[in-house]
């Protein structure tokens, strides 16, 4: 009787200690009419994404529209890296406008932030009224990746897709071509910043593929963006519906899986590559 309750007991350990699977995603197609961005289809990119996770087993936390300030997706982070258990997998998934800003604190050899855009964040700084407070800086999601990271340990994987524009002025796009406008974009090729004369610095092709340095206690991470810091992110239509074209791409991918495993992660590049024919999609990871 006593060795049956012991197995009992590791069978409910096993499993309650057993690897979970967390997918967050964050989707903005419209946002309020005074804030100055133009409605976009992350609605599309939720509406596929989110069924392929839950079929694949991971439990998920989704933010649409209005949902998705910036104070909110900052709690459910917290509210995430507190559930994280060695050996857990997450994917953060972003479908929103993207913008550059004026570097805050010095780090940036280039004086540019990138910025994803919550609901509440406004396009143009407008001095006592919206000084950028709701963008949501890349110096800011960083330290959510590393907590998220410490939790997961070596043993699990962060895998993190951001479908929005890094932001450019039009005329640094080799293929930009005048029909382009009909093509949604997410994302300005204006700079946020408090000085109307702000001049943004010319930016370098980045490498398509950067190996991330290896941190001891910390899990695995891989990080692929849309298209270069340099670059405006259009979307792609199929089957008459509009989408992001890094969600579409990650979304082929999880259509043709039965398990989600770290090895997968290229595959979303280099899908993402095929379809992107006015953007160059990038993947930063540790090996």
């Amino acid at each position: 009787m006593r060795k049956w309750i012991a197995f009992i007991c590791l069978f409910f350990c096993f499993f309650a200690y057993a690897q979970q699977k967390h997918a967050f995603v964050v989707a903005v197609s419209e946002y309020p009419s005074q804030s100055g961005w133009s409605k976009i289809h992350s609605n599309n990119d939720a509406a596929i994404l989110v069924p392929e996770f839950q079929r694949l087993g991971f439990h998920c936390t989704v933010l649409l529209n209005e949902q998705a300030t910036q104070k909110n997706i900052l709690h459910r982070l917290d509210s995430l890296e507190e559930s994280l258990v060695k050996g857990d997998y997450v994917v953060l998934h972003f479908s929103c406008h993207g913008q550059q800003m004026e570097d805050d604190n010095g780090d940036e050899i280039e004086k540019l932030d990138e910025a994803l855009i919550p609901y509440d964040a406004a396009h143009i700084y407008n001095k006592g009224i919206y000084e950028g407070e709701s963008h949501l800086r890349d110096d800011e999601l960083e330290c959510h990746l590393l907590r998220i990271r410490k939790q997961l340990g070596e043993t699990g994987s962060l895998f993190v897709t951001l479908d929005a524009c890094h932001s450019g002025t039009a005329n640094r796009i080799e293929e930009y071509q005048e029909d382009d406008e009909e093509v949604p974009v997410r994302g300005s090729s204006s700079v946020f910043s408090s000085d109307p004369f702000f001049l943004s610095p010319e930016i370098k092709k980045v490498e398509r593929n950067t190996e991330l340095p290896h941190l001891k206690g910390y899990s695995p991470v891989c990080v692929i963006s849309a298209c270069q810091p340099f670059q405006r992110n259009f979307e792609t239509k199929v089957d008459g519906q509009y989408y992001g074209t890094l969600s579409y791409s990650l979304y082929q991918v999880l259509t043709n899986c039965d398990k989600w495993i770290p090895s997968l992660y290229p595959m979303v590049l280099d899908n993402a590559e095929r379809l992107s024919i006015k953007q160059i999609p990038m993947m930063e990871r540790t090996y």
